[in-house]
């Protein structure tokens, strides 16, 4: 995989950041390492972004020093807006394993959906796994194309993962399941009959008066 080069420039202390800069502020910390306050450009950190994930390394240059392995670690939206107002690195130990989690990406729905007239449920879009920094992946592939009969389960057990990956989500987690296809009835309910309008008065009595007129013939 081609390597995912970010670059950032020291945020000073109480200085504060235009808006019309573009820039992002963000730290990198990690283990033996000293929390560091950076601003990144916002269109360089999208493409970063989009490229990498959460979970594949990042090549991050600060200022004139040399690159750094990173993690995009966390993020916060302005909830009005929708831009990026802060970002967290993590910057790795290489020789040590990490657990992250990584997304899946599931392959083959629309083939198995139209074989088998079922339709695919998906449970989860992670799993938790744990290796050395340079195994991390982005994704990991689901291949659906296994499920043949309705009601048959894909648990993370079942995914061949990536070479240096080990699982550390729950072996029996549900990933992935084929299941029938509910049609929903309508019901529909008949209109109660109206009640009928209320008499006149000279309606009234001309009923009266016939009611009368019956009961004397009998």
């Amino acid at each position: 995989m081609t390597a995912i080069n970010l670059k950032a420039e020291i945020r000073e202390a109480g200085k504060k950041i235009s808006e019309e800069l573009k820039k992002i502020p963000a730290v990198v910390y990690g283990p033996k390492v000293e929390n560091q306050n950076i601003l990144i450009d916002s269109r360089e950190f999208e493409k970063s972004l989009q490229e990498a994930g959460e979970s594949t390394l990042v090549d991050l240059t600060v200022g004139e020093g040399s690159p750094i392995k990173v993690l995009i670690h966390d993020l916060q939206k302005d909830p009005v807006s929708g831009k990026f107002i802060h970002v967290d690195f993590y910057q790795l130990d290489m020789s040590k394993k990490t657990k992250v989690d990584v997304e899946l990406r599931f392959i083959g729905a629309e083939e198995v959906m139209k074989i088998t007239g079922g339709e695919i449920s998906e449970s989860v879009d992670k799993l938790e796994v744990e290796c050395l920094p340079k195994d991390l992946v982005k994704e990991i592939e689901v291949d659906l194309s296994v499920l043949k009969n309705i009601g048959e389960v894909i648990y993370a057990k079942d995914i061949k993962l990536p070479q240096g990956l080990q699982l550390v989500s729950d072996p029996e987690l549900p990933v992935a399941s084929l299941q029938a296809i509910i049609e929903e009835k309508i019901e529909t309910t008949a209109p109660e009959a109206e009640a009928p309008a209320p008499l006149t008065e000279k309606e009234a009595k001309a009923k009266e008066a016939e009611e009368t007129t019956e009961t004397t013939k009998e």
